[in-house]
């Protein structure tokens, strides 16, 4: 079965209390065995020093896998930082890391980076689901 991954990054989380389309992303992916959402902890982080209550919501919702911090993902996270200069931050970053992890740990399946600000992602070659359409 090919499954369908969506990873959400910092602005998406802090978006999650009032976009319906990340509403609706979410109720599918509760009721759809082939969709996963993913939250990379170091978006979620970032996410919280910005929405303070965040991260208790977020552990609320059922439809939400984590992708964990280890050494190489916060390096990798970082690194990608430091390279794109214009713009992208930490939380989006560790987005694009989860996605590449998820396409090198699943392949053959679909995975996007769910977001309500896709613009930071051109030229990085990840796959970009835009939840402002």
């Amino acid at each position: 079965m090919i499954l369908e991954h969506f990873v959400l990054d910092a602005p998406s989380m802090m978006a999650l209390r009032g976009s319906r389309q990340l509403s609706g992303l979410i109720h599918n992916a509760y009721l759809d065995p082939a969709a996963r959402l993913w939250i990379p902890l170091l978006s979620l982080v970032e996410a919280e020093r910005e929405a303070a209550g965040l991260l208790a919501h977020v552990g609320q919702i059922d439809a939400f896998r984590t992708v964990d911090v280890d050494y190489a993902t916060a390096y990798a996270a970082f690194e990608l930082v430091r390279r794109e200069a214009d713009g992208l931050a930490l939380g989006q970053a560790a987005a694009v890391v989860a996605a590449r992890r998820l396409e090198h740990e699943c392949p053959g399946d679909a995975v996007l980076i769910a977001t309500v600000s896709p613009e930071p992602y051109e030229g990085l070659g990840a796959a970009v689901m835009d939840l402002d359409r």
